[in-house]
């Protein structure tokens, strides 16, 4: 089986996948972090300074991956899988979270934006994927993840 954690950023994917990881004994695969391993990359975003993440390549390396797995990142919903959990976040909650961590203003309204507009929730719906969401506002990260462990059964 394969779960993947998506959702704007700052809404506690990294967090939950780990716990959710442990919990299960799934290996977890942080895209991100495959993404650079492998260079899976398509170009570089001048706007954002980032690099723009070959997803069709990293679509290519999942499939050759073994056993249960749990993909995590904020566009996560668009490698295949049995299930995509989406992590919601209260705006206000969202933009208190991003500028805790430090983040740049253009950057926080960004995502803010993103997580008002359901971004990953209407890719996930157009890709025709099996969703579930699930509100972090208030929600400690293992109270998400009992949450996913009773949606799985």
């Amino acid at each position: 089986m394969i779960i993947s954690i998506s959702g704007t950023p700052g809404t506690g994917k990294t967090t939950v996948a780990e716990l959710l990881a442990k919990k299960t004994g799934w290996k977890l695969v942080r895209l991100n972090e495959l993404a650079k391993q492998g260079s899976f990359y398509s170009g570089y975003d001048p706007i954002r300074h980032v690099p723009v993440i070959d997803v069709k390549r990293l679509k290519t390396e999942i499939r050759k991956m073994k056993g249960n797995l749990i993909l995590e990142a904020h566009y996560s919903h668009e490698i295949p899988s049995d299930l995509v959990i989406i992590l919601r976040t209260n705006p206000k909650v969202l933009r208190k979270r991003m500028r805790k961590k430090g983040w740049r203003i253009d950057k926080i309204e960004e995502n803010v934006q993103a997580e008002i507009m359901e971004e990953c929730k209407i890719e996930a719906i157009e890709l025709k994927r099996k969703i579930k969401e699930i509100d972090t506002s208030k929600k400690r990260p293992q109270q998400v993840v009992n949450e996913i462990l009773k949606i799985l059964g």
